[in-house]
């Protein structure tokens, strides 16, 4: 911890922040120390351990951490707002029509709320120490004027270090009344260093409005990410949140949605990717916080080799939100005897008028399902490749966006790439 004080230290002494939002950082830094870092009897946090990053130094990322930048970054051909080692780069990020860009400082200068949000309380050490140590960040809104048909990727890249640091970096995406937008969140590093991004992103979707999110982490294996997502969800909004993970030796991503308006809808579906001794963690609470709501949740891990993998999802139902329909599916695939998988579907009903099921299956690659496809002319590695690629595709298909759909395909072949020549 003593670290981390020294760390937080070089943050108070900034002179372009008010002194409100420095109260706020030593606030949310006091509460962190009082929560301290998870520890094995938590029950969310029970098959994770973080003491890997509670004894390392990591420093907070400094404009000299910055490598030269001779040309745009987006090989995705998607409209990309980039940041490099935690510092975002306007001159070589490419801002659609009908999307209004502030920086964390500009908006918590207009309303101090828009920043906070109320996400900076609670029981999440992560989402507090976000608070406290936030050293970049955006606050994004989409208009009416932002075209249906558009895409826009925030890609955070972490690259050429010298050495180990950490980044806390906070988005916070506005989406207006009636429109629609599809957005990529995208984490990806190279560098053989350790680092560590502690992300928190805030969706809050308008009435009657579509929610796309892509979400892609493919980090480094140097890498330790932990994240936490909010969406806030009004009446007859939608939200179809779609997640990649396919780096990182630890990721740990709590996510919490409130469907907060009659007719709300959120389907999040996630692709999880482990190999070697990687340990990847979803931690999932669905808050049904009003009537005639409807939520999906569909998570596939695969496991290679002495990797793990952690999956805890809970659909809260609370009292008088009646007319539920809630379902909750976990199904894993484990390609490595030595693969470790922990599943965990909760069901939490306050209601007695609802529809909410859950269900969980972990198993190898079918034996007869692998005999038929050899028996049809495929090598052994061409029949795996076949089957884990119709065991992801369920969650793949659901990436709306042709584009960004090919882009997570392309990954997942590299993925399996490496799989089949360890």
């Amino acid at each position: 911890m003593k670290h981390f004080e020294r760390q937080f230290a070089t943050l108070l002494g900034a002179d372009h922040e008010p002194a409100s939002l420095q109260q706020l950082r030593q606030t949310a830094f006091d509460r962190f120390k009082e929560i301290g870092f998870p520890q094995p009897s938590w029950e969310a946090w029970r098959f994770t351990s973080v003491k890997r990053l509670e004894q390392s130094c990591f420093r907070l990322s400094t404009t000299n951490d910055l490598p030269p930048l001779s040309k745009e970054i987006n090989e995705s051909g998607i409209p990309t707002l980039l940041f490099v080692n935690g510092h975002y780069q306007p001159d070589h990020s490419k801002q659609p029509m009908g999307v209004i860009v502030r920086t964390l400082i500009e908006s918590y200068n207009e309303d101090a709320k828009l920043v906070t949000n109320g996400y900076d309380a609670g029981q999440s050490p992560f989402a507090v120490l976000n608070t406290a140590m936030m050293n970049n960040g955006l606050h994004v809104s989409f208009t009416k004027e932002f075209s249906s048909n558009s895409t826009v990727r925030f890609l955070y890249l972490t690259t050429e270090l010298s050495e180990p640091i950490m980044n806390h970096p906070r988005l916070l995406v506005d989406v207006a009344d009636g429109s629609e937008a599809t957005i990529v969140e995208e984490y990806r590093g190279d560098s053989e260093h350790p680092y560590w991004n502690n992300t928190l992103t805030t969706f809050r979707a308008g009435r009657n409005s579509q929610l796309n999110h892509i979400r892609i982490q493919f980090e480094a294996e140097s890498a330790s990410h932990l994240s936490t997502t909010f969406y806030h969800v009004p009446t007859d909004g939608a939200v179809n949140g779609s997640y990649l993970s396919a780096g990182s030796a630890l990721h740990r991503h709590d996510v919490n949605v409130v469907l907060a308006g009659d007719g709300a809808d959120v389907s999040v579906n996630g692709l999880c990717l482990t190999k070697g001794s990687q340990h990847a963690d979803h931690n999932i609470v669905m808050d049904h916080a009003f009537e005639q709501v409807t939520s999906r949740i569909l998570f596939k891990y695969i496991l290679a080799d002495k990797s793990s993998g952690v999956f805890n999802g809970r659909a809260v139902v609370r009292q008088d939100a009646q007319k539920i329909d809630a379902n909750q599916t976990n199904n894993n695939l484990l390609l490595s005897s030595n693969a470790l998988m922990n599943s965990n579907p909760q069901l939490e009903i306050y209601a007695d008028d609802v529809r909410c099921t859950h269900g969980s299956t972990t198993g190898q690659i079918s034996d007869d399902a692998l005999f038929y496809l050899r028996s049809r002319g495929l090598d052994t590695a061409a029949a795996k490749a076949l089957l884990i690629n119709g065991f992801a595709n369920e969650v793949v298909e659901e990436i709306k966006d042709d584009t960004v759909q090919s882009y997570t395909r392309d990954i997942l072949e590299t993925w399996l790439e490496g799989v089949n020549r360890g």
